[in-house]
């Protein structure tokens, strides 16, 4: 099963691709860096960005695209930005099982389990859990 671990943060999307065969999961993320949406005002811009968004996922081949939740009630610093929810309806609209999951699931799992491989890059480290804890718990 390969699945795409994606934490969106503000304007950019943060992605890892994990593969899970015979109990093993495998990081093929490569060198991926995160996808920008640039001004989202300019509706070219947004095609651009979701194009190339597309194509990654394509590149992926992903069986689940696995996101971590934000809240929309959130205040303060826990707000989540507006552009995150246009980014989040974008990835949405790809064709895929896109499957959401909570901060508070993942942070309670991984305080009983431990992670057993790591990042390429330490901004994809939220990324990666996201992707673990699914393949781990489904």
């Amino acid at each position: 099963m390969k699945v795409l671990g994606i934490e969106i943060s503000g304007r950019e999307v943060k992605i890892v691709a994990l593969e899970k065969s015979d109990e093993i999961i495998k990081d093929y993320t490569g060198k991926y860096k995160p996808i920008i949406l640039e001004d989202d005002e300019i509706s070219e811009n947004v095609i651009l960005f979701r194009n190339t968004l597309f194509a990654a996922f394509d590149n992926f081949a992903p069986d689940i695209i696995a996101i971590k939740y934000r809240n929309p009630n959130g205040k303060g610093q826990q707000a989540p930005s507006p552009i995150s929810f246009k980014i989040e309806g974008l990835i949405q609209t790809y064709n895929c099982d896109i499957k959401f999951t909570k901060p508070q699931t993942i942070a309670a799992y991984f305080k009983k389990n431990p992670i057993d491989i790591k990042p390429n890059y330490s901004y994809q480290t939220e990324a990666l859990k996201i992707a673990y804890h699914y393949l781990k718990t489904n």
